[in-house]
């Protein structure tokens, strides 16, 4: 009985534990923006690695900013990895509130390579446009 047993969780229940993390995984990249490289990789050999991705707000250094302050730093590394609207406005945020701007537009680019004719570009993911008297 307890052979009988084992082999159907060997043989059903494991298979099915592994879809259903796969399916919950492949719904977070799809709904919540998850990065494709976290959350055991499924689907990371589809992308490039988000550490090529760039920040780019007009009017300012960001590697100036990330170099003083370790906040800033890691919220823009949070924003690389999931670049949902939650982790955009939190960033725009924090530079609001470091620097004496009235607004800032924060802006993340991903690299894009055309394989069929070799060409290297860069496309945007998304961006927010954050004012003093929204927050």
């Amino acid at each position: 009985m307890i052979k009988i047993k084992n082999e159907f969780i060997l043989k059903y229940g494991v298979p099915s534990l592994a879809v259903i993390v796969v399916a919950i995984q492949l719904s977070l990249v799809h709904y919540q923006n998850l990065n494709r490289w976290k959350g055991g990789g499924y689907g990371m050999y589809t992308k490039i690695h988000f550490y090529y991705d760039q920040i780019y707000i007009p009017g300012m250094s960001v590697d100036s900013l990330v170099d003083n302050n370790i906040v800033i730093k890691n919220a823009f590394r949070k924003l690389m990895i999931m670049p949902n609207d939650a982790n955009f406005y939190n960033a725009a945020k924090l530079v609001l509130e470091t620097t004496d701007k009235d607004s800032v537009q924060v802006q993340l680019w991903e690299p894009s390579i055309n394989s069929s004719n070799g060409t290297y570009s860069r496309v945007l993911i998304n961006e927010i446009q954050l004012k003093n008297q929204d927050l």
